[in-house]
């Protein structure tokens, strides 16, 4: 599963109008895809004609309730595309979990779950730089970066990508960048001289295909469908396809065991073949033991082993289907999970993390 997010701190650069029609784009290539609509605003779940008035959940309790699953939230556009809508309320949601554990790591967590199940996920992010963009960044093992011929979307480019440097120095998670012009009017001579800058600048980044200028995407947005829907698009058209077709050449630069070795290291608790996998990194402890229901809160716990390639501490578990509240105690002392944003509350008012299998 590739997920890729389209983001921009610049708003009207055509962010969302490049992620509905990407994501539609790739169903034609009879890929399977989710859009993820992680904006506020709900301009991408509106320019699908799906409001968050006629849905009974949303990305909001996506991130917000540890119980719901992607799922629960998906809303079907048409066989090979699904979404998952947004509302205003998510606004809310920075507010909701300050100070909660892995809560840059919530919406990859649960998307991890549904690997299996696309081939393709596309993230329409918020124009801002907040706790719903780190969301969509670390989620994500590429972006796409729309930038539209003018001085403040370069200027915009510049500081996204500070803030892509920040994210790998801070996470050690680092994300292939591909640069798309969009909404460019090639016959004006300023529009040249960005592409001419741009290809100065980000020549290693920037896309083969460019996608052009026209009144088209805001009459399909007003009609809640993709460009495919709409008449007389003929080269709009051509172009996705073509945008959808160069992503597929591109072979993702992340290794399989890297991205394993990472999700590890984020989401806590995952399926194995051999089981579950609990993991903690714990570097300055001396001995590390799991304990929860499935040990009828054992004192002793079940004593896990440092594994020495990647320094985490580690114990596979047979556990059947069901939810098991658990935390791990340290040289003694008893905690949560860092790494898992699931968590309740237990009757002496401490979390315990939760892992629903």
């Amino acid at each position: 599963m590739r997920t890729i997010s389209v983001i921009n701190q610049k708003g009207g650069c055509g962010k969302t109008t490049v992620a509905i029609n990407l994501a539609a784009a790739l169903g034609k290539l009879n890929k399977k895809v989710l859009l993820v609509d992680l904006d506020p605003q709900s301009h991408a779940s509106l320019g699908l004609n799906v409001s968050f008035d006629e849905v009974e959940l949303t990305t909001y309790n996506l991130l917000r309730d540890p119980r719901t699953k992607i799922e629960d939230v998906i809303f079907r556009i048409d066989d090979s595309m699904d979404i998952l809508p947004s509302s205003p309320i998510l606004s809310a949601i920075e507010q909701e979990l300050a100070g909660k554990p892995a809560r840059e790591t919530r919406l990859g967590a649960k998307l991890i779950k549904a690997r299996d199940r696309y081939e393709y996920v596309i993230i329409d992010s918020p124009p801002n730089v907040g706790l719903l963009t780190f969301n969509a960044l670390i989620a994500a093992g590429e972006v796409i970066i729309p930038v539209e011929p003018s001085y403040f979307s370069l200027q915009g480019l510049h500081r996204l990508r500070e803030t892509l440097e920040l994210l790998e120095k801070e996470t050690k998670h680092k994300v292939k960048v591909h640069v798309l012009i969009n909404n460019i009017e090639k016959r004006t001579t300023f529009s040249r001289d960005i592409v001419a800058e741009l290809e100065r600048y980000y020549s290693a980044e920037l896309m083969d295909v460019t996608i052009s200028h026209s009144v088209k995407y805001k009459e399909a947005a007003l009609r809640g469908m993709p460009i495919f829907g709409m008449g007389r698009s003929d080269r709009l058209q051509r172009e996705f396809i073509s945008l959808a077709r160069e992503l597929e050449e591109k072979v993702s630069f992340l290794q399989m065991e890297d991205i394993e070795n990472w999700m590890i290291r984020l989401h806590g608790p995952r399926i194995v073949k051999e089981g579950v996998l609990f993991s903690l990194d714990a570097p300055n402890a001396e001995n590390v033991y799991l304990t929860g229901e499935f040990t009828n809160w054992s004192r002793e716990g079940i004593r896990m082993i440092r594994d020495e390639k990647d320094g985490l501490w580690k114990i596979t578990l047979h556990l059947d289907p069901g939810e098991y509240e658990y935390r791990f105690i340290v040289n003694g002392v008893w905690i949560n999970d860092p790494n898992n944003m699931d968590s309740v509350l237990n009757e002496f008012g401490q979390e315990n993390s939760l892992l629903i299998i």
